[in-house]
């Protein structure tokens, strides 16, 4: 695990039910203490599979409460996250986790020996199953780096970049996660869960304007 996934779990651990996600569409939400469980959890379940450090694992999933439980899972394992299979960067992987109802083609495909899923995709096991009777990691580094991100912003991040999840998450702050949304449901989003950064597909964090916010809750 590196120092920069110990810290960020340390500070999920210390927030503990203050949100982390929440899903713009159907409301579904991840506090920072359920991630800071999960993750080293999985991890063990993961390293107990046979994950060595620096080996890819693929992980397909749609942004939301899933998505930074098994990135961070597979970091905390020592894994690298990669998104695409087949790729030059997932050569070798053995592990995918995903919701896709291809996951059994693609594994095939990619000769990718378990696969995991949140939501029972036939020919997955669940991402549950990963763990066991051990209990949670205890992170023991500091996180210390100055961001754009604060702790009392909300971000929006439209898609499933686990790096745009890491800005937020590092922060302390809340994310609402969305999947492809064209400008009205942004709007809507904006001023339903008091948005107060954008972050778009080139990483770049772009703030909201109290006034701005308050111009999207009257349209």
């Amino acid at each position: 695990m590196t120092g920069w996934t110990e810290a960020v779990l340390l500070r999920a651990a210390a927030l503990g039910p203050r949100v982390a996600v929440t899903e713009a569409a159907g409301g579904a939400t991840l506090t920072y203490g359920t991630l800071a469980v999960r993750a080293p959890l999985a991890a063990q379940g993961l390293r107990r599979r046979g994950l060595r450090p620096g080996d890819p694992v693929v992980v397909l999933l749609r942004g939301g409460c899933h998505l930074p439980v098994a990135g961070y899972a597979v970091l905390a394992a020592g894994g690298v996250v990669v998104s695409i299979p087949g790729g030059p960067a997932a050569a070798g992987a053995r592990i995918m986790i995903t919701d896709r109802d291809d996951a059994d083609a693609i594994a095939q495909e990619s000769n990718i020996r378990q696969v995991y899923s949140f939501t029972g995709v036939p020919g997955t096991a669940g991402f549950d199953s990963l763990f066991g009777a051990d209990g949670p990691v205890a992170p023991t580094a500091r996180l210390s780096t100055a961001r754009l991100v604060a702790a009392d912003d909300v971000a929006l991040v439209a898609g499933a970049d686990l790096r745009a999840y890491d800005m937020v998450l590092g922060a302390g702050a809340r994310l609402v996660a969305a999947h492809e949304p064209d400008p009205a449901e942004c709007r809507r989003i904006i001023a339903g869960h008091g948005v107060t950064l954008l972050i778009d597909e080139r990483l770049r964090v772009v703030p909201v304007r109290a006034h701005d916010r308050a111009l999207e809750a009257n349209l």
